[in-house]
C-alpha cells in the first residue's frame, strides 16, 4: 500500500533532482538501480535558495564528508551511497515540495530532513502514510512525544533540554531574574517560550517583557524598545533562524541595549556569526553542537576545515551523524523502512559529532545541550 503511495508521487513529480556523487559532483537522474544495483540512495531536502541558503550550504557539506567517509571504506555491503539533494528554500511550502520530489523515487530508502519543527511539521502526514523513514533535526518536543510518527527520528536533543538549560543558566549562572523573552511566533519559537515561562515559574520568577515577531523580521526596534523599557538585565531568544539573530543582536548594538543574550541553538553559530560578524561577541547559546565537545567532534571540524577552509555548525553536525548512524544501521539490519527503524531505535552509546546517542522509543537520538559563547568570533565551551 505504501509504494502504492509512492508511485502516486512519482506519476505527478515530474521536476528533476540535484545528484551529490560520491566524489562531489552533481549530475540529474543517478542510478536508477537504487539498492537493487550498485548505489544506495537517500535522499536530502535543503534550503539551497532564499534567506537561509547558508545553513543548506552547510548541510550539504557536512553530508558531503559523510558520503565521502562511508563511500570510501567500501559503501554500505560494498554499494556506494548516493545523495539526491533537493531545494527546500527554507518555508514549509517548499519543503513539502522537496519531499514529495524525494520520495516519489522508489529507490530512495530515506530521506534527511529539515532543522526547522514547522518544516518537519509540514510533512509530517506525507511522512506517516507513505512510510519514509525521515531523519529531522526539529526540535519541538512535540514532533515525536505527540504526534507519534514512527517514522520521524530526530538527531538533536529537544527543546525540554535546551528550555531548561537556557533558565538554569540565566539566573543561577549570570545570577539575572530581571528576563525578557523574545520568540519567534511559529511551532518552535512558541512552544520555546512557553517551556521558558514555564521553567521561570517553577523559580517563582514572572519575565518582565516577552516580545514575539515574525520569521525574516527586518526591524527589531519596537522589540527592542520594549524591552529597554522594561529594564530586563537578560534577553532569552528562542529564535528559528540564525538570520534573525544576527539581526536582532546586530540592532542590540546599534541601539545601545546592554543586556546579556542566551539563545537557543541557532544564536551562536558559524552561520550566525558569518552573518553578524563581531557584533555577536559576548553572547550566549545553547548548543547541541559545540566545536570541541569531543574527539569525535574535533576529527570532524578537522576534516570539514582541510575540505572547505571553513568551519563547521550545527547545520553540519547532525546531518552528518544522521547520514553515519543510517548508514551503520542499513549495513546491519538492512535497507526496508522497518528494519532502518529498527536499527535506529536499537542505537545506544553511539558517540557522533553533536554527541552520545541513545534513541528512545519516541526516536530521540540525544538528551543534553551545553552552553556555549562567542568570544572574538571564536565558539568556546563554557558549561557541558
Amino acid at each position: 500500500m505504501k509504494k502504492s503511495i509512492r508511485a502516486m508521487f512519482a506519476m505527478c513529480v515530474t521536476a528533476s533532482m540535484v545528484i551529490l556523487s560520491a566524489c562531489g559532483s552533481s549530475s540529474t537522474g543517478g542510478n536508477a538501480d537504487g539498492d537493487k544495483g550498485g548505489v544506495i540512495k537517500i535522499g536530502m531536502s535543503a534550503d539551497l535558495t532564499g534567506k537561509s541558503a547558508l545553513t543548506g550550504e552547510f548541510k550539504k557539506k557536512g553530508a558531503q564528508i559523510a558520503l565521502d567517509e562511508i563511500n570510501a571504506a567500501g559503501g554500505v555491503k560494498g554499494k556506494k551511497l548516493e545523495l539526491v539533494v533537493e531545494d527546500d528554500r527554507g518555508t514549509n511550502d517548499g519543503m513539502v515540495s522537496a519531499f514529495q520530489k524525494l520520495i516519489s523515487d522508489p529507490n530512495i530508502v530515506a530521506v534527511i530532513g529539515p532543522i526547522t519543527s514547522t518544516m518537519s511539521l509540514s510533512i509530517n502526514e506525507i511522512a506517516q502514510k507513505t512510510g519514509v523513514p525521515v531523519m529531522i533535526g526539529g526540535t519541538s518536543p512535540a514532533l515525536t512525544t505527540e504526534l507519534k510518527n514512527k517514522w520521524f527520528f530526530r538527531f538533536r536533543p529537544s527543546d525540554l533540554y535546551s528550555a531548561k538549560t537556557i533558565v538554569d543558566f540565566s539566573t543561577d549562572k549570570l545570577g539575572k531574574n530581571k528576563i525578557a523573552i523574545v520568540y519567534d511566533t511559529d511551532a518552535f519559537g512558541t512552544s520555546g517560550k512557553d517551556m521558558l515561562l514555564a521553567e521561570y515559574k517553577k523559580k517563582g520568577i514572572t519575565p518582565v517583557a516577552v516580545e514575539g515577531y515574525t520569521a525574516n523580521t527586518k526591524d527589531f526596534t519596537p522589540v527592542l524598545e520594549n524591552i529597554r523599557k522594561s529594564g530586563a538585565e537578560v534577553i532569552n531568544g528562542y529564535m528559528t533562524l540564525s538570520a534573525d539573530v544576527a539581526q536582532l543582536v546586530t540592532q542590540m548594538r546599534q541601539l545601545g541595549v546592554n543586556a546579556e543574550f542566551v539563545g537557543s541553538a541557532s544564536a551562536a553559530q558559524t552561520t550566525t556569526i558569518k552573518l553578524a560578524g563581531d557584533k555577536l561577541d559576548g553572547i550566549y547559546g545553547v548548543n547541541d553542537f559545540a566545536l570541541d565537545q569531543s574527539e569525535e567532534t574535533k576529527k570532524f571540524v578537522a576534516e570539514f576545515s582541510k575540505k572547505y577552509t571553513d568551519i563547521p555548525d550545527l547545520y553540519s553536525g547532525w546531518v552528518y551523524d544522521s547520514i553515519k548512524i543510517l548508514a551503520k544501521v542499513m549495513a546491519e539490519k538492512g535497507t526496508s523502512p522497518d528494519q532502518i527503524r529498527e536499527g535506529i531505535l536499537g542505537i545506544k552509546g553511539y558517540k557522533g559529532v553533536e554527541g552520545e546517542y541513545n534513541f528512545d522509543q519516541n526516536g530521540d537520538g540525544l538528551h543534553a545541550y551545553s552552553i556555549v559563547k562567542v568570544d572574538k568570533g571564536q565558539i568556546v565551551t563554557v558549561k557541558q
